[in-house]
């Protein structure tokens, strides 16, 4: 399917009042079951088709509600009714969504395990900036972090996980190392759990769903059972490739003794021998810290840079444009245009800025060690944008659509701020069973045509300019139109007054009075345009 077709999405504060009317208006018997549950993976077909007709509504009733439902307004609403309903929304087996009904069982050896190796990590931090070791192990550590991290963007994330483009067999071994110093698992099991990560993106089967909340996405997904969903979809995940890996597999099949050799023993002998570190400093700086450091790094790209910042290429994903965590990720935050075309080696429209992985690769295709990169074409990108992004586009977009973001206290009004967010929130979405394209071959061949994607953008394009001539005249009108009811309420109502003062009739007080309440149907203020009823006189 393509990259942005045949999903569902819950479209305004209407439509979970009137599926809660619909799921009402079910057969009696099904009020005995939970609406909430979904047909457990492991009952058998008849069971499971039963258990689905019980927690979902029909098609027919399904598709009455949403004809009736037009305006986008309340979104603070629609998302409090849309967690109380959960799964009564209407999932069908060959769809995935999100269950905000579903209670995830901690593993508690795990906490306690993270818990341990950040304190570690901070007791390293100290020892790394307060000279208690040596200033060379405080540099090493900092350049092993460096390498590490392109182990993960540049191996792992762009060759191995999209295959965005190909390396000569000397690169892809250094790659493997550094992919082995990070200690992010294997990594035959990161690649797979990336690829469901986006076939299925915020979903039931994506294993750090951004539905769930920042802490989840970041490192609570690492500290509680999988969903089913997720063990489920992960088996459809095709690894053919990296298992005709011999190099790979090989990796897999040795991973913790490799992982004690080159992430732990060896960068901690390293400042011991060279330079007469203190083995536990070492241990500490070069190990501890460092690990923390490079986790948090790259969970940063599955929370930070899915919340906060902006949706130029697709506002109905999660995923956002964040220079912050471009700049702690060496360039793995500009996730909106990645999840809009995950095949493209840049991993973001222009490669730059703060994009040194791009840099990277782009470097060694100089040199022939790197070839075959991929991208996504400039009429893929305006279309995308013109399409389903949110007008926050540098170039495509609107002044407008640029504007609509927010800052922590409204202050540093700049991408580079952490907090600078899109005002804009998508809604969860239900997707086909097949998920979103990963590679170009699965896009529709309307996604894939120049002609046709050139045709397409022209009369996108013309759309968006009407669109700001209404705007503008609109605006243009609106703003006259103040400006008289302004003059007016500062004018007439005085004169009404003194009037009142000098009548000594009370008819002419009367019709004096309801004359000043007329003035005041339409009120304004500075952003908008009021009516309100006059208040009845005596």
């Amino acid at each position: 399917m393509g990259a942005d077709s045949l999903t569902k999405t819950i479209l305004c504060a209407k439509t979970p009042e009137l599926i809660e009317t619909a799921i009402a208006d079910r057969k009696p018997e099904q009020s005995q079951t939970d609406p909430h549950s979904f047909p457990s993976t492991s009952e058998s077909p008849a069971t499971s088709d039963v258990a689905l007709s019980e927690s979902t509504l029909s098609g027919t009733q399904f598709e009455k509600v949403l004809q009736t439902c037009s305006t986008v307004a309340h979104e603070a609403e629609a998302d409090r009714k849309l967690k109380e309903i959960g799964s009564a929304t209407p999932i069908l087996p060959s769809e995935i969504g999100t269950d905000f009904n579903f209670k995830r069982e901690i593993v508690w050896k795990n906490v306690i395990g993270f818990l341990l190796l950040h304190l570690c990590g901070w007791v390293g931090l100290h020892l790394a900036f307060w000279r208690y070791c040596d200033y060379r192990t405080t540099l090493y550590t900092m350049w092993l972090m460096y390498a590490s991290g392109q182990g993960v963007t540049m191996g792992a994330h762009r060759l191995w996980s999209h295959r965005a483009f190909k390396a000569k067999l000397w690169l892809r071994i250094i790659l493997l190392w550094m992919h082995t110093l990070a200690g992010q698992n294997c990594l035959y099991v990161w690649v797979r759990d990336h690829r469901q990560h986006h076939k299925f993106s915020d979903t039931d089967a994506d294993p750090h769903n951004a539905n769930r909340g920042f802490f989840f996405s970041h490192i609570g997904w690492l500290l509680s059972r999988k969903h089913p969903k997720v063990i489920e979809y992960g088996k459809k995940i095709d690894m053919s490739d990296l298992e005709a890996d011999p190099l790979i597999m090989f990796q897999k099949d040795h991973y913790k003794l490799l992982y004690t050799i080159f992430a732990l023993f060896g960068p901690t002998a390293i400042p011991v021998y060279f330079w007469g570190e203190k083995p536990l400093y070492a241990l500490f700086v070069a190990f501890f810290f460092r690990t923390v450091l490079s986790l948090n790094a790259t969970w940063s790209v599955n929370s930070a840079a899915h919340m906060f910042g902006t949706r130029p290429y697709d506002k109905t994903m999660w995923p956002v444009e964040n220079m912050f965590v471009s700049f702690v990720a060496v360039g793995e935050g500009w996730h909106n245009y990645h999840h809009a075309f995950p095949w493209d080696y840049r991993a973001s429209e222009y490669g730059t800025p703060l994009n040194l992985t791009g840099t990277l690769i782009d470097l060694l295709a100089k040199f022939g060690a790197v070839y075959d990169r991929k991208t996504a074409t400039t009429n893929m990108v305006k279309n995308r944008v013109m399409r389903t992004g949110d007008k926050s586009h540098h170039t495509y977009g609107t002044d407008e659509g640029r504007n609509a973001f927010t800052t922590l206290w409204n202050i540093w009004k700049h991408p580079s701020n952490p907090s600078y967010n899109s005002i804009h929130t998508p809604k969860p979405k239900i997707l086909q069973s097949d998920g979103y394209a990963l590679i170009p071959d699965e896009l529709k061949q309307a996604e894939r045509d120049e002609e046709l994607l050139s045709k397409e953008n022209e009369e996108l394009m013309r759309r968006q300019r009407e669109e700001e001539s209404r705007t503008t005249e609109a605006n243009q009108i609106y703003t006259k139109l103040s400006k008289y009811i302004k003059e007016q309420q500062q004018t007439v109502p005085a004169s009404v007054d003194d009037l009142l003062l000098q009548s000594n009739n009370n008819s002419d007080k009367t019709a004096l009075l309801q004359g000043k309440a007329a003035l005041n149907v339409v009120d304004c203020n500075d952003n908008a345009l009021v009516k309100r009823k006059p208040v009845s006189q005596n």
